[in-house]
């Protein structure tokens, strides 16, 4: 059997204020295309689905296609819900999903109640009755552990701290309590595997600017490892937590990337942030015969990404923005004064820029304006301290002349009155 590992699908989010929504399309016919492609029995969605709890008309009804497709072709599609996903409304109607072949896991009860999969043969009943598939098959036990906010869940496990580290301890023990009192019903008739899905931060893993936070500040591209003296260190969930399982679907980080040979996170299919320009996308593929072969799935949907740093003049050398024009771009300027029209000359040359600065004036020592103000002995020099402040430089030869008309006209005007 195939098996292929997603998460953080985010469908209804934007980027820097451009609509997503062709290229979430142009992600779900991916998704699709993948799994028949290489005849994927078993898809692993793990966690935000959706990018806010209330998604889009569109996104709601672009899912139901993608997911009527896939169980249409056979896939078996197994979701929890995420930190950014509504868990009641994702698990609206899981009981009559299930039975279609889509399993949503969206409480902490669904997290002790495993999707059974034998690797021939129809999947036997979710409905916790161990032991009803084909005899001669090896047995495959996924747990989908939904996203679980400490402060609310505490009390429900009986935890005395509210923590992610303590939660998911916890979770997992009574996971392992399962797999035993299935393993002993089964006796030795059958081998058992154990798939876990979870939606957090594991330790090792490498965050990026797009992760709403949930209990520790990761700085883009930083590791991050479990600390048991602080509240952000308890928030990353220890590795050897998961010792044991024979695979760990992990979704929240958006990058794709191995914590272990069995610990893995799949990453989102597209890039919701700048720090994600050079971050792998895609999927994580294996064969049920052999779950030390896992293979990496390269998936490049939507518009690219790209970041230009220098001098005016070299981003927008013709080349540069031929090669760019089409992309989301970033653009920081490095030129000692800020160029006049700079902005909308970008902007011009680059119909997707999402993000520009100014970083020549950290080369310069200049004044603060309220010191440019005090120093002042005419209007002109005010305003001219004002220009200095927010763009860096003064005004130009022509711009001098307009105020000095300006100012003109504003005595004349006021000497006009007071008569």
């Amino acid at each position: 059997m195939r098996w292929l590992h997603t998460s953080d699908w985010h469908l209804g989010r934007g980027f820097h204020g451009y609509s997503l929504q062709s290229a979430q399309q142009e992600m779900l016919e991916t998704v699709c295309a993948t799994v028949a492609e290489e005849t994927v029995d078993v898809l692993l969605i793990a966690g935000d689905v959706y990018d806010r709890a209330l998604p889009p008309e569109w996104a709601v009804r672009e899912l139901e296609s993608c997911l009527e497709e896939l169980v249409a072709g056979g896939t078996r599609v197994i979701i929890t819900s995420g930190n950014h996903d509504s868990a009641q409304r994702l698990g609206f109607g899981r009981g009559l999903m299930g039975a279609a072949g889509v399993h949503l896991r969206t409480s902490l009860e669904d997290a002790f109640t495993p999707v059974e999969i034998p690797d021939a043969g129809q999947e036997a009943s979710s409905q916790e009755t161990p032991g009803q598939a084909p005899e001669s098959a090896p047995l495959t036990l996924v747990y989908g552990v939904p996203y679980l906010e400490p402060a609310l869940i505490r009390e429900q496990l009986g935890l005395d701290r509210a923590d992610h580290t303590s939660v998911m301890t916890e979770v997992v023990r009574r996971i392992w309590e399962d797999v035993g009192a299935r393993r002993e019903h089964l006796g030795q008739r059958r081998t058992v595997r154990v798939v876990l899905m979870a939606h957090l931060f594991a330790a090792r893993g490498v965050g990026s600017d797009s992760e709403r936070t949930i209990g520790v500040d990761a700085p883009a591209g930083e590791q991050m490892d479990h600390q048991e003296h602080t509240a952000g260190g308890l928030a990353v969930v220890p590795l050897e937590l998961f010792d044991g399982f024979d695979y760990v679907a992990l979704g929240h980080l958006h990058g794709r990337q191995k914590l272990s040979q069995t610990v893995r996170y799949s990453g989102s299919p597209l890039r919701f942030s700048f720090s994600e320009t050079r971050q792998a996308k895609g999927a994580w593929l294996w064969d049920s015969q052999d779950w030390e072969q896992i293979r990496a799935v390269d998936w490049s949907i939507g518009r690219p990404l790209a970041q230009l740093k220098g001098s005016i003049e070299e981003i927008l050398e013709p080349e540069t923005v031929q090669q760019h024009q089409e992309a989301y771009l970033q653009v920081t300027l490095t030129d000692p004064v800020r160029p006049e029209r700079a902005y909308q000359r970008v902007r011009e040359a680059y119909p997707q820029l999402c993000s520009f600065t100014h970083s020549g004036t950290e080369q310069q020592t200049l004044r603060t304006y309220s010191s440019a103000v005090e120093e002042a002995v005419s209007e002109a020099e005010i305003i001219t301290g004002f220009l200095e402040h927010v763009r860096g430089r003064g005004p130009a030869e022509q711009e001098q002349q307009l105020l000095e008309e300006a100012l003109q006209a504003v005595r004349l005007q006021s000497g006009a009155e007071a008569r």
